[in-house]
């Protein structure tokens, strides 16, 4: 009996020491503080949040830099009910581009702008073509390669090249490139951050010729500025880089010249069959039955291109080209 009222007591002074170190507490809250979890206040949950939200707003940023441009370039396609209709040759255009260049901007670029007869719903015109004369521009050029062929891409003129570490810093948000080129054997591997490169558009890909069996000459052909990728979008308005301010009229006529040409080879099948084949049924009188082949006919051709214009840089006016005398057996070019 006096050793059960010795526990007892033992018990109590226990637990009043313990009152006393807490500062008074309840004997219900030791539990409570014991168990509460304890999360620090720099966490990488906290971390990894923030690096979500400013990635999102770079997102967001771009999206609407590109939808102002978009809409720009519709103001510029787009004509007013009233607004007669003026087009130049391309050598005209050239000259007049010239004229209206009365404040020179610096490093200003020279824009084609045109607007195909295609259904993109349907089909895509997509592509790269290389240059006659290249532009002269510092592109940052990111080589998907594995990492013990670094040393030869940095040699042949990649800024940035590997596997293992390009990916880490893309995930982390990086975009530090311009373009990006790969070999069909690194592709599983490049597919990792597909989600970050794909609403970009640098993803590589074999249709823009960033997918090739040969990376080191592809890195010297990118970084000589020859090469162009087109890619047709919305109500099929392209929109590409032909030249700069510093070059002759000769070269940016040849260059235009050249893309015409590329995107009358490319163009889709159910670009060249005309409208009036759509209008007039195969029987209709004074419509023959067998008619000639439509990849001779010039009329087809010139229907592909429904508007076209060039620009000299961002505050110069848009200056139309006729279709007609843009094809490449035109005379427009001299004259």
């Amino acid at each position: 009996m006096h050793r059960l009222a010795r526990v007892k007591l033992q018990s109590s002074l226990w637990q009043t020491k313990l009152r006393c170190k807490l500062g008074g507490l309840p004997s219900i809250a030791v539990g409570s503080v014991r168990t509460k979890g304890w999360k620090p206040f720099h966490s990488m949950y906290r971390a990894n949040r923030l690096r979500e939200i400013r990635q999102k707003e770079a997102e967001a940023a771009q999206v609407a830099a590109a939808e102002a441009e978009a809409a720009a370039d519709a103001r510029t396609l787009a004509r007013k009910a009233n607004e007669p209709r003026v087009g130049t040759t391309p050598f005209q255009a050239a000259r007049l581009m010239r004229a209206f260049d009365v404040l020179p901007e610096r490093e200003a670029l020279v824009t084609f702008s045109t607007r195909l007869n295609v259904d993109l719903t349907r089909e895509s015109v997509r592509g790269t073509c290389y240059l006659p004369h290249g532009l002269s521009t510092k592109i940052r050029v990111l080589a998907f390669c594995p990492d013990d062929q670094i040393q030869e891409m940095m040699e042949a003129g990649a800024d940035v090249a590997g596997i293992t570490e390009p990916l880490r810093r893309i995930n982390q948000g990086w975009m530090g490139f311009d373009r990006c080129l790969a070999t069909p054997s690194i592709m599983p591997q490049v597919m990792k951050v597909a989600k970050v490169l794909g609403p970009r558009k640098m993803m590589p890909n074999p249709k823009s010729g960033t997918v090739v069996p040969n990376l080191k000459t592809a890195i010297k052909e990118a970084k000589s500025g020859s090469l162009l990728e087109y890619r047709a979008e919305g109500e099929g308005d392209l929109k590409a880089t032909i030249g700069s301010a510093e070059f002759s009229d000769a070269k940016i006529l040849e260059n235009l010249k050249f893309l015409v040409q590329t995107l009358l080879r490319a163009r889709p099948r159910s670009s060249t069959a005309g409208e009036d084949s759509a209008r007039t049924p195969p029987g209709a009188p004074g419509k023959p039955l067998i008619g000639k082949s439509q990849g001779s006919s010039p009329e087809v051709k010139d229907m592909y291109f429904r508007e076209a214009y060039v620009r000299l840089g961002s505050n110069g006016p848009p200056i139309r080209i006729d279709p007609e005398s843009m094809m490449p057996s035109s005379v427009g070019y001299f004259r």
